[in-house]
């Protein structure tokens, strides 16, 4: 009989032990078919004195189960123009408070990256039919995916001077 019952928490442990992995393997891992579909984004531009376009900047938030961290560079794909961008980056150890849960950062890491664009890049944005952003994170990982119609045309919107 006890043999039975540390058979049958073995198999229910193992079988735990797999399905918790694979959940995280599968966020951690996920597909989507636009930037903002996959983690959250913020991409901001701001005016001189005469109204001109002077700074743009991008942040990224990512949430991830696994510890690596993100590299900090960002690849921009305008068409076929490639833009390799310094960026910023910090990673924020998971929260494991039940009492505050929050499905974005409790047993989460959160991967913040921050990237100013350089002035080349703003008429690249402004003429491109499609906008790709890749980053990667220390174990090899990458993640390369498209703006949506949406995203590129806010984009585009806040890329325009303002006179």
């Amino acid at each position: 009989m006890k043999h039975k019952i540390f058979f049958l928490l073995g198999t229910l442990l193992i079988l735990l032990g797999g399905f918790g992995y694979g959940y995280t393997y599968m966020l951690d891992h996920r597909s989507a078919d636009s930037l903002s579909a996959y983690c959250d984004i913020d991409f901001r531009a701001d005016t001189d004195e005469h109204g001109k376009i002077s700074t743009a900047n991008l942040t990224l938030q990512d949430y991830r189960f696994a510890g690596n961290q993100l590299k900090p560079v960002i690849l921009l794909v305008c068409d076929n123009d490639m833009y390799d961008i310094k960026a910023s980056v910090r990673q924020t150890p998971p929260s494991y408070s039940i009492a505050f849960y929050n499905d974005k950062t409790t047993f989460k890491n959160t991967n913040k990256l921050f990237a100013e664009f350089p002035t080349e890049t703003f008429e690249a944005i402004r003429q491109a039919q499609v906008v790709r952003v890749r980053f990667t994170y220390d174990n090899g990982d990458a993640v390369e995916l498209p703006l949506n119609e949406h995203d590129l045309e806010y984009w585009k919107d806040q890329l325009k001077d303002k006179k």
